[in-house]
């Protein structure tokens, strides 16, 4: 699938459903806001990775029945790699990082919601990017001298989809946001750089290694590179495939 198809299949999903659920929202008599403005913390990849993770998002009322969201957050993601990746390779001390940021469009149906918003039903879409790197030195072993060597990696993903959600206002300032169905058309790409004393097939081991991590943390992620060549060949992850949204988010509204 090429860029082109899939922007088009995405257009081609997600549009006729928000101006089905716009027109037939109009019709309700909107209530208007108290306050346009909520600031939101995300526990939820706290929860699913590490504690370390945070992230904040930021919520502006546009009018009675829509507002924009920004998401913005710092991840920690459990390591892909293990202390040793195959019989030779020893993983050595090492850098990681994790970021994630988030846009969203909120349709809120007013007809449905017998408050103002950002309290009630709302449906609309939302385009995530995740991005997670790695660097760790390699020992290679047994060896007649010290060999080393360095193995970088870099994953991202791209997140288009529609998201249906609940927003509880309590006491007129403390928000409880549920995003809970968040189907997507998602890109997945990466690739992996080894350096070092290295033949090819030790250098596939490594690959196949990561993979399978990779795998067991994200399962939607099974991989050709556009070549058609395996990611464990070439190191490389460029695939599309379907994704899911949840979160949970606590804010204050004012």
């Amino acid at each position: 699938m090429n860029h082109r198809i899939f922007v088009n299949l995405c257009f081609a999903t997600f549009f006729p459903l928000l101006v089905f659920a716009e027109k037939n929202d109009t019709a309700a008599v909107p209530h208007q806001p108290i306050h346009k403005n909520v600031i939101k913390f995300n526990p939820t990849p706290m929860i699913l990775w590490s504690w370390k993770n945070v992230t904040f998002s930021y919520e502006r009322i546009l009018n009675p029945r829509h507002s924009i969201s920004f998401e913005l957050g710092y991840l920690v993601f459990p390591k892909l790699e293990a202390d040793s990746l195959i019989d030779m390779i020893k993983i050595t001390g090492g850098e990681k990082w994790g970021m994630n940021a988030t846009l969203e469009y909120r349709f809120y149906l007013t007809k449905l919601n017998t408050r103002p918003v950002p309290a009630g039903l709302y449906i609309g879409p939302y385009l995530t990017y995740y991005r997670y790197q790695f660097k760790n030195g390699l020992d290679i072993f047994p060896a007649t001298v010290d060999t080393t060597g360095s193995i970088k990696g870099d994953f991202w993903a791209f997140n288009l989809g529609l998201e249906l959600g609940y927003q509880f206002v309590f006491w007129k300032r403390w928000t409880l946001d549920m995003v809970l169905v968040g189907p997507s058309i998602s890109y997945y790409g990466g690739k992996t750089e080894v350096t070092g004393n290295l033949d090819g097939s030790q250098i596939e081991q490594i690959n196949e290694a990561l993979y399978d991590k990779l795998i067991s943390r994200f399962p939607g992620v099974t991989a050709l590179s556009t070549s058609g060549k395996t990611f464990q060949q070439t190191g490389k992850l460029d695939v599309f495939r379907i994704g899911f949204r949840y979160l949970v988010q606590i804010g204050f509204h004012f």
